[in-house]
């Protein structure tokens, strides 16, 4: 296999960035990229010296949220360049955790946007008929602070998507069910339900992990059920399914940990093993950055949440996402090094080749472009799944990765 690397742009106009969303904004079935962030810290000038004022005024330049329209089909002069759009002119959103969702129930998707790092808010980005326009923003809420993730899918099972989060400085767990005017700013208190408090996590998914019509909330290395009629015993007054003492989880809820001692997780979804169930696999983003120990990537086989570990010795691979990227039927594992300036040089991309029964091949797939939060879909529309990512920091850049046969 062969993975041609494209740069999108070396110079985006944002540092510290976070967002990375595919989705196709033009209708020519090829999927754009929405890309945003935090913005730089104080400008380095002098080496290791910086100057906060002169950090403070290139700050005041730049652009948190953008989006690259793709080359596309048509395209006969050999141009492969995207073209960059504004999608908001704001150069302090602080924009960490994303997601896609039809918000208003137009048929268009519009971008979730949660605040970092000491902001409260989460805006819903709504996007216009041409998305080459100013996207109107609304707030949703102001309730939490931090929020690393957001999901947008049926976690209640009532039939109605909700605006789910993941909130690290105020360790809580919650989603807002969506109000018949959703422009709406804020969204109605009674809107918001908190599923699990003293909660401090990463990575969110939302889904039908045991096949029987429900979806279940994956937060951190955790799953959240909703209890069906009366609580049981264990967890009628907020218990844990599976340690029976966690008074932090709601009464309506109940949560079972796959595994635990795995720090700042990002998680994938889905059958690695051809056995007819989903497995989920984990890959430590943030360590060993935030935590005492290297990365590791890894699948769980349910119903024991049987561990089959890959690797253990990566440095913060903030990208896992699952798809048959070999043709052989079966999801491969892409994992890719986030960087974050220690490893830049020698960051990788490892693909773990399905080998079918729940084995793996490890094939490097790239070296030397730290990847966060890399997002695969078909890119050139050839039946292939693809990769497209951003670093986060120091060095800015957007990219992309052809899987060729």
């Amino acid at each position: 296999m062969q993975f041609d690397h494209q740069t999108i742009d070396d110079s985006p106009p944002c540092g510290r960035l976070f967002v990375c969303e595919p989705v196709d904004l033009v209708g020519d079935g090829l999927p754009d990229l929405i890309v945003g962030g935090m913005g730089s810290e104080d400008l380095p000038v002098l080496g290791d010296r910086t100057v906060p004022l002169v950090g403070r005024l290139f700050r005041r330049l730049e652009n948190d949220l953008f989006w690259y329209e793709n080359p596309g089909h048509g395209n006969h002069d050999g141009d492969d360049s995207w073209t960059r759009h504004t999608l908001s002119s704001a150069s302090d959103l602080h924009a960490l955790g994303a997601t896609l969702g039809d918000v208003n129930g137009n048929g268009r998707l519009d971008l979730l946007v949660g605040q970092g790092f000491g902001g409260s808010d989460i805006y819903w980005f709504e996007q216009p008929d041409d998305p080459r326009e100013k996207w109107p923003k609304h707030l949703i809420a102001d309730d939490f602070s931090k929020y690393h993730d957001l999901a947008f899918g049926d976690v209640d099972n009532d039939g109605e998507p909700e605006v789910v989060g993941a909130s690290q400085e105020s360790e809580t767990v919650f989603y807002y069910d969506v109000p018949d005017d959703p422009t709406r700013s804020p969204w109605p208190s009674d809107c918001l339900t908190v599923i699990s408090r003293n909660t401090n996590v990463e990575g969110l998914a939302v889904a039908d992990l045991d096949g029987d019509g429900d979806n279940e909330l994956v937060a951190g290395t955790a799953i959240y059920r909703q209890v069906d009629g009366d609580p049981p015993d264990s967890v009628a007054s907020g218990g844990d399914a599976t340690l029976g003492d966690a008074s932090d989880v709601s009464a309506e809820w109940t949560r079972e940990h796959v595994v635990t001692g795995w720090d700042w997780t990002r998680v994938a979804v889905g059958d690695v093993d051809d056995d007819g169930e989903a497995e989920l696999v984990f890959a430590e983003g943030d360590s060993p950055l935030l935590g005492e120990h290297m990365g590791r990537v890894g699948w769980f086989d349910p119903p024991d949440w049987e561990a089959h570990i890959l690797r253990e010795d990566l440095y913060c691979p903030h990208t896992v996402q699952l798809a048959d990227f070999d043709g052989n039927g079966s999801l491969d594992v892409y994992v890719a090094e986030m960087g974050a300036g220690e490893n830049n040089d020698t960051a990788q991309h490892v693909l773990f080749r399905n080998q079918g029964d729940g084995e793996f091949r490890e094939t490097v797939v790239e070296s030397g472009v730290p990847t966060h939060e890399g997002k695969t879909v078909d890119v050139d529309g050839n039946g292939r799944p693809d990769l497209l990512g951003k670093s986060y920091e120091p060095h800015a850049h957007v990219d992309a990765w052809y899987n060729r046969p």
